[in-house]
């Protein structure tokens, strides 16, 4: 039996001293998202779909005093898409096998085997598959404050420090064939090795990679914005930010167009522009999300559930959520059985 009680970056996989561990058998809850997986399956629609939306993720990955930890992911696997969301860690992804899709601040990268990419602190980014593709990939995760040394060291306040501060332009993206493709290659393999042996004092040559790793992303040339990013990405963070917190209150699209100081036209537009979805769309993904945790882990009825989620009509939450995941409330809650 597993103890630990540390999770994979999206709350899904149990996670044995800072790497994946095999899914126990009980059921595992992640209290962020009130999310219900069991051994083999989780419990969305297809028994193995399941979307992450946390928009402002705010766990620790790795422990306290060494933030850094690598995980294995799948879609449509262990997840339908990782939705739109944000965090102060750098982010690498690694594709081991197949095809997908990631948006980072509104532009598309189109994945496949061998591609690398660094996901930079505050990018608003998402991942999905493409069509019925899988896509199996690595995601490493840690905070750049593990490389950073006092208020007078060098590379905390000339090079880490605007990384911090959100001052990237855009993301890395590598393929095999550029130039320095193999740098990267080679960095992520390390950390693999080193990370999996873990033998003593093995926290040192983590960091010596991570450290290597963000010398070949400052030789890639990637821009510094002079100021923290313009108010369009900071306005998208709040309207998320707003309905994680007040998703089961009424809520429209002129209250969201009212936070970005916007027309209802222009923010309609815009929130489009992020997401993908319209305003109304995307909180009603979010709702129902919410919704099937509380089916799961707790005892309230369809109509409380509803409720608790924003839905005033149950007949009009019934349809949506047979439409979204194929099945009735009712048999969502049953499904595991």
């Amino acid at each position: 039996m597993i103890k630990t009680k540390k999770r994979c970056s999206y709350g899904i996989c149990t996670l044995r001293d800072g790497r994946a561990a095999k899914r126990q058998p009980e059921a595992v809850v992640c209290r962020s998202l009130h999310h219900v997986y069991r051994e083999g399956e989780n419990v969305m629609k297809d028994r193995g779909k399941m979307e992450s939306a946390e928009y402002h993720e705010t766990k620790i990955h790795g422990q306290r005093e060494f933030p850094f930890n690598i995980y294995p992911c799948s879609i449509p696997g262990d997840f339908k898409n990782v939705a739109l969301h944000w965090h102060e860690e750098m982010e690498i992804l690694s594709i081991k096998k197949g095809h997908g899709r990631v948006t980072v601040d509104r532009v598309e990268y189109e994945m496949e085997e061998g591609d690398i990419m660094g996901i930079f602190p505050g990018q608003l980014h998402s991942i999905c598959g493409v069509g019925e593709q899988r896509m199996d990939y690595e995601n490493i995760i840690f905070r750049l404050s593990l490389l950073m040394g006092g208020e007078e060291d060098l590379c905390t306040g000339y090079l880490l420090w605007p990384l911090v501060k959100e001052q990237m332009k855009a993301p890395l993206f590598r393929r095999r064939g550029m130039a320095d493709y193999g740098e990267f290659e080679r960095c992520i393999a390390r950390l693999d090795r080193v990370s999996e042996q873990r033998k003593t004092g093995y926290q040192l040559a983590v960091k010596g990679q991570l450290y290597e790793f963000m010398y070949q992303v400052f030789q890639a040339g990637i821009p510094l914005q002079e100021k923290r990013p313009g108010k369009a990405r900071e306005r998208i963070k709040q309207v998320l930010g707003y309905i994680e917190e007040h998703y089961g209150e009424p809520l429209d699209t002129g209250q969201a167009a009212g936070l970005c100081f916007y027309s209802q036209s222009h923010f309609m537009k815009y929130f489009k522009q992020y997401t993908g979805q319209s305003f109304v769309n995307f909180l009603n993904d979010y709702r129902l999300f919410r919704a099937g945790g509380f089916l799961r882990t707790t005892s309230d009825t369809v109509t409380e559930i509803a409720a608790r989620c924003g839905f005033g009509n149950v007949s009009y939450f019934n349809r949506l959520f047979r439409r979204k995941y194929g099945m009735t409330p009712g048999e969502y809650r049953g499904g595991d059985e």
